[in-house]
């Protein structure tokens, strides 16, 4: 039986589609026909086929503002917080006056423990939703930043960005502390200026401005080649721009630099994934999983790519692992997904 929740965001999402149709948003035949079979399968409550076709439709055309939506929404449902915040945000980058997304930006936000920054998203929904079918979800907006301490009376939220912050700590994640820079680089340009240009490239993403921030990106690993936090950076936002490619040989030179820098080998393993290049895709997996074995997403990625190369028992392995390690209330459909995967590979 369809519960009255999911009746009732179905009704949300016509409502949204109508208006999109509205609104004339042209996209490519291909891409629309990705996008219209993931709206059947989200309709069908079957959420990562639903995924994996919006996945498809944001690949052929970047520019499917709907597909982006669709694909933040089901991501969200799936218990994957991670992409689906990158996903509202770029929904958020080609729709700016649409209230949408802050809303499930905010949430997730909130249950990723980034509490300023839901802050700052859900406020920003409240000041957009003037539709009066909303109040609802108004309603539950304040009563979220209440519990945040962003109700009424507290101090003002910055904008909510629309691209991710660089994580301050992705030179430590290296395995080793932030080496101390010197006053000059090999190239002779001071390192307070090669700074510089990572600082201005976050801003320039977080303007949205994509080009010029890779650009900006490169210009400030150029000046300093030990910045692992600025190579971490472009290879992120070469990811969630669909340039995998180039995100893989991003991390790999930052892996070249550091072997044992964690989070680089984590966005290489899911990126090598995503391009199908699994037996490549499961030794980064099985690297980083010696770095931080207690992370239950590796395993998880492990699992699938395992999976796909009919690996059937290191896969199960894999799944019952990360079944062990996941104890994140919020995971749950993620964690009820690994147990279908481990029936169907159980299955004679």
């Amino acid at each position: 039986m369809v519960s009255v929740l999911f009746r009732r965001n179905l009704v949300c999402w016509v409502f949204l589609l109508s208006a999109w149709a509205a609104e004339g948003w042209a996209v490519t035949p291909a891409s629309e026909a990705a996008f219209t079979e993931g709206q059947s399968l989200m309709a069908a409550k079957k959420l990562p086929e639903a995924s994996q076709k919006f996945e498809a439709a944001v690949a052929l055309d970047p520019g499917h503002a709907q597909a982006w939506y669709a694909l933040a929404v089901v991501r969200r449902r799936m218990g994957e917080c991670a992409p689906a915040i990158a996903a509202y945000r770029r929904y958020a980058l080609l729709a700016p006056d649409k209230p949408e997304p802050y809303y499930g930006l905010g949430l997730c936000l909130r249950d990723t423990g980034d509490k300023s920054a839901a802050i700052a998203a859900l406020k920003k929904y409240v000041s957009l939703e003037k539709d009066p079918a909303a109040q609802k979800w108004i309603d539950n907006a304040h009563a979220i930043l209440d519990d945040l301490g962003g109700g009424p009376g507290a101090a003002p939220a910055s904008a909510p960005q629309l691209m991710p912050p660089t994580p301050p700590s992705a030179d430590a994640e290296a395995g080793k502390a932030p080496a101390a820079e010197s006053d000059k680089d090999a190239g002779g340009k001071s390192s307070s200026a090669a700074a510089a240009d990572l600082a201005e490239a976050q801003a320039l993403r977080d303007r949205g401005h994509i080009d010029e921030a890779i650009a900006k990106y490169q210009q400030a690993i150029a000046a300093d080649p030990k910045r692992l936090a600025a190579r971490a950076a472009l290879g992120e936002l070469l990811l969630q721009v669909h340039r995998d490619d180039e995100a893989i040989d991003v991390f790999r030179s930052a892996l070249d630099r550091s072997p044992a820098f964690a989070q680089a080998l984590y966005d290489l393993a899911f990126a090598l994934r995503v391009r199908d290049r699994l037996a490549e895709a499961v030794d980064a997996y099985q690297r980083y999983i010696k770095l931080r074995p207690s992370d239950p997403d590796a395993h998880y990625g492990l699992a699938r790519a395992l999976q796909n190369l009919g690996r059937k028992a290191d896969a199960r392995k894999a799944y019952e692992t990360y079944l062990l390690l996941e104890k994140r209330p919020g995971e749950r459909r993620w964690t009820a997904s690994a147990q279908t995967q481990l029936r169907a590979l159980k299955a004679p």
